[in-house]
């Protein structure tokens, strides 16, 4: 079910609230939705999975271009447990997603704790995110009939063709995105703030994680979910089914280890 709620700015947001039982927060990722989650979450009982649309996302409003950040995202998470009612006995996400759970744990009491194919790491390196800078110089200063001709030309995406395939395909969907002038819009916004951890608060976790990493990924490079867990005391990691398996084969991958981590 897809209900609406009003973020202490008065923005208007939408969020996925679906199933009974312990209640379960897990966030998308960039330029996605709660649907996002949805494909690849399994059939559980007592479990009640709640995923908000990240402000400028799905059916979510973006509020004030000038007010948006990192931090105000994960507010409006935060707004949205105090809405619901209820503490989550799991906060998760995928990519964007993952990082606003991660950052969730300076303001929340969290039992467990799901990273999802991480985009964002302690580090600050955001080399893996070059394509996306380039596809916002050619949405800024190209006309739209040259988008694809220009990213296509692009040395670095030209490289993704054998080492990440489906990463193109990720960009070239991404200059079909109907809300695209509103991502470019939060690209901005992470460029000058993301996640605030540090290493020494990563090694002082002591709730329940799982990282999950996925080989042939280039905008969620394996490695980077290598170190997190490697940072995190007792962190469990899974690998799900390789970037150039099917989408239906990564689908089923990660519902067979959400199922795993979620088991009782």
């Amino acid at each position: 079910m897809l209900c609406q709620f009003k973020a202490s700015d008065q923005t208007e947001l939408t969020y996925y609230d679906g199933g009974h039982g312990r209640l379960v927060l897990f966030q998308h990722g960039f330029a996605m939705d709660h649907r996002q989650v949805l494909e690849v979450w399994p059939e559980l009982e007592n479990v009640r999975l709640v995923c908000l649309d990240t402000r400028g996302h799905g059916l979510s409003h973006l509020g004030q271009s000038n007010t948006l950040s990192f931090q105000r995202a994960v507010d409006d998470v935060r707004e949205l447990i105090a809405h619901l009612g209820d503490t989550p006995f799991l906060v998760g996400g995928i990519s964007l997603g993952a990082a606003f759970a991660m950052e969730l744990t300076r303001h929340l009491e969290i039992q467990h704790l799901v990273i999802s194919r991480p985009a964002f790491s302690v580090d600050g390196d955001t080399s893996h995110f070059d394509v996306f800078r380039i596809l916002r110089d050619i949405f800024r200063t190209q006309p739209k009939h040259q988008w694809a001709t220009c990213l296509e030309q692009q040395p670095e995406f030209q490289a993704l063709q054998s080492s990440a395939p489906r990463n193109q395909e990720t960009y070239r969907r991404l200059l079909e995105h109907p809300r695209l002038k509103e991502l470019m819009i939060w690209m901005d916004a992470l460029e000058t703030e993301a996640l605030t951890l540090t290493p020494n608060e990563l090694s002082r976790f002591d709730c329940q994680t799982d990282v999950i990493a996925q080989e042939h990924d280039a905008l969620h490079p394996a490695h980077l979910a290598e170190a997190l867990a490697q940072s995190i005391p007792n962190a469990r990691l899974h690998f799900v089914e390789s970037s150039l398996s099917t989408d239906e084969a990564y689908r089923e991958s990660m519902r067979g280890i959400l199922e795993g981590i979620l088991a009782p």
